[in-house]
């Protein structure tokens, strides 16, 4: 789970780099959905994992 504190910083740079507001719960899943990418591309023999 992330924290508060990540989430909002997640939404300031969404924001800054889209000119687009989100919810918690849109940037939530927005920053999963990244986190699970990144950690998909730096482990590709790990099965994906929802461990955020």
């Amino acid at each position: 789970m992330l924290s508060k504190e990540a989430i909002e910083e997640f939404k300031e740079i969404y924001l800054e780099e889209f000119n687009e507001k989100l919810s918690d719960e849109e940037a939530y899943n927005l920053a999963v959905d990244l986190l699970q990418l990144v950690d998909a591309l730096l482990n590709p023999d790990s099965p994906v994992e929802n461990t955020f």
